[in-house]
């Protein structure tokens, strides 16, 4: 399955996390490890750490850290205990990995990993795609996942006759309002 993009939304049931029980993160991270542990965002303190000890949060940065040199980043729920301060570090970093020619994909139910990140969205059940999309504001969306809640709030605005630009900043998404209400 060919999927269009350079950094890929992918929600689904079909995809299984990276089976890394114990080792070591020095093992599983074989290439350039402080520097890609830099990267992440991880203190080279952790590499004789057993992998099944991190908290979920490091464990996803540890198999990011181990492909980071692949042309293909697969990513199975690397959101899972990231707050929103790290998913904004990361869609950065993201988007300087794919400036090196590189593909990430991301399978996570966490639509706010989505946000202002990926540049194309796929639904896939039994290895099919039954939808796809380049918009996080698709409303279509919503009979799949749960959508970050700005987008939530921007849709159900516009049922209800109020037209916003599809903000994904809170900040902006509030100023507005402000000016509508003026």
């Amino acid at each position: 399955m060919e999927l269009d993009g350079k950094i890929i939304g992918i929600i689904s049931n079909d995809f299984k996390e990276e089976e890394l029980s114990g080792k070591k993160v020095k093992d599983i991270i074989t290439k350039k490890t402080d520097e890609a542990l830099k990267m992440v965002k991880l203190d080279s303190s952790i590499k004789e750490e057993l992998f099944d000890n991190l908290s979920s949060r490091d464990k996803g940065k540890v198999i990011l850290a181990s492909h980071l040199h692949e042309k293909e980043i697969k990513l199975v729920n690397f959101s899972k205990g990231m707050i929103k301060k790290d998913l904004e570090y990361f869609n950065n970093l993201f988007k300087r990995i794919i400036s090196y020619g590189r593909k990430i994909i991301l399978i996570d139910k966490n639509t706010e990993l989505f946000l202002n990140c990926i540049d194309h969205i796929y639904i896939i059940e039994n290895n099919t795609i039954i939808y796809e999309t380049k918009n996080i504001f698709d409303a279509i969306l919503t009979k799949y996942i749960d959508l970050p809640k700005i987008v939530e709030f921007i849709l159900a605005s516009e049922e209800n006759g109020i037209r916003l630009d599809y903000y994904v900043e809170i900040d902006e998404l509030l100023k507005a309002i402000y000016r509508i209400k003026s």
